[in-house]
């Protein structure tokens, strides 16, 4: 009796364990891998990785005249000698992707810099979190194969120069996705996630993290560009994808 119950639970131990080496494989190729093609080298923890976000100036921000408060519970809180302060946005965007780059295997080589001072640094891969600061525009001159740019009117068709309509913008917060060429070294990647307003900007951030493995699945390792929308009423997590406008560019 002794002897079957053993035959039992080694059996049961190798269909666990079976089941385990699969649900890995599983996740490794149906995720892991498009994932990993389609971000290239900014994976790479040979390769300096650079994440952009927006940087607000508070000045005067000083004991006697504060000008940066927070609310907490009922009270409100003054933080005078603050001088700089990130968006809410971008600041969770960078969140969720220091998260995702880290389950991909990108834990070295990886930093976050703020526009004000990496205003000229085009020597790295790099995601650009926003879509009209300054580094943005540059972003769209800057690199190769961008299918949209922005600025503080329309989206626009790279190429082209034709305006892309933005139907129902009170309902809308509209926010666009690109992968592009850095031509300032080798293998170079340039990502921005931005749009119009914080929740063009969250749209565009959500839609990228939740969708990473099937754009990787779909695009590979190819530059492209996409455009995202999400209801004011329901916020990012009803963010969709405006499939008329992808733009895909041979890699």
């Amino acid at each position: 009796m002794g002897t079957i119950i053993s035959l039992i639970q080694l059996c049961l131990d190798f269909i666990k364990l079976f089941f385990s080496a699969w649900k890995f494989l599983a996740h490794w190729f149906f995720y892991i891998r498009p994932a990993k093609k389609l971000l290239g080298s900014i994976i790479d923890n040979k390769k300096l990785t650079r994440i952009f976000v927006k940087d607000f100036i508070v000045k005067d921000n000083i004991n006697s005249n504060p000008k940066l408060f927070s609310e907490e519970g009922p009270t409100t809180q003054a933080h005078p000698n603050v001088e700089k302060v990130w968006p809410e946005a971008e600041a969770r965007g960078i969140a969720r992707l220091l998260n995702t780059l880290g389950e991909l295997g990108k834990r070295e080589k990886l930093e976050i810099t703020e526009m004000s001072k990496g205003y000229e640094f085009w020597d790295s891969s790099m995601i650009v979190l926003g879509a009209q600061a300054m580094k943005c525009m540059n972003f769209y001159e800057v690199m190769e194969n961008v299918a949209y740019s922005v600025d503080e009117n329309h989206i626009y068709n790279k190429a082209t120069g034709e305006v892309i309509p933005r139907d129902e913008p009170e309902k809308y917060g509209y926010g666009l996705i690109l992968k592009t060429k850095n031509p300032n070294i080798k293998g170079g990647i340039g990502i921005l996630l931005g749009g119009y307003g914080v929740l063009g900007t969250q749209a565009a951030i959500y839609y990228f993290i939740h969708n990473l493995a099937n754009l990787g699945k779909e695009f590979g390792n190819k530059p492209f560009g996409l455009l995202v929308r999400a209801k004011v009423s329901a916020g990012e997590q009803s963010a969709t994808r405006l499939k008329q406008y992808d733009k895909t560019f041979d890699s």
